[in-house]
């Protein structure tokens, strides 16, 4: 066997294994705040429950990092946005990410997908309106950030947001 295969099946073995630790977790009424924003008040549960939460709630995972999306908002994309699909609605959502773990946590890995009606949407990009995607500073336990992501849907009453933090953890999917 390479080392370039070898190497290969580490890696998966490793992911396999992390997410055996963390694919919990419950939807809750928010996500809480971090240390930057110090009027916390919730606190992180466990929960093998399915990972479906409301827009404008939360859902905190097992290791105590949570997710909120807040209910869409219409979006008016700039000149130079790219991703927004003629006979479309653009639409926003804000995201908070509060680290309640113990651990560092890197959202280079962050991700999102949604579904309107029955088709994948596009996401849009949009540097001159700070649509920009999920943040890359490391979150340190206890604080949190946030951010906004937009798409090109064709129902804005017909959304199904999916959040990924990373490999590590189960997707949670947000809904009206």
């Amino acid at each position: 066997m390479s080392y370039q295969k070898f190497g290969f099946a580490v890696l998966a073995m490793a992911a396999t294994l992390t997410a055996c630790n963390q694919t919990g977790g419950e939807s809750t009424p928010d996500a809480g705040t971090g240390i930057n924003r110090p009027d916390a008040t919730s606190a992180a549960t466990t929960s093998d429950e399915p990972a479906t939460a409301t827009f404008g709630e939360g859902f905190t995972f097992r290791n105590g990092l949570a997710v909120a999306v807040a209910p869409p908002e219409p979006f008016t994309p700039s000149g130079s946005a790219a991703g927004f699909e003629a006979g479309d609605q653009a639409v926003t959502f804000t995201i908070t990410i509060v680290n309640g773990s113990p651990e560092n946590y890197d959202p280079v890995l962050f991700t999102t997908n949604l579904q309107s009606g029955n088709s994948e949407a596009s996401e849009i990009y949009d540097s001159a309106s700070s649509i920009e995607g999920a943040p890359t500073t490391v979150i340190l336990p206890g604080r949190e950030a946030e951010f906004r992501v937009a798409y090109s849907v064709m129902d804005p009453t017909d959304l199904v947001l999916v959040v990924s933090p990373g490999f590590e953890y189960r997707d949670a999917i947000f809904t009206f």
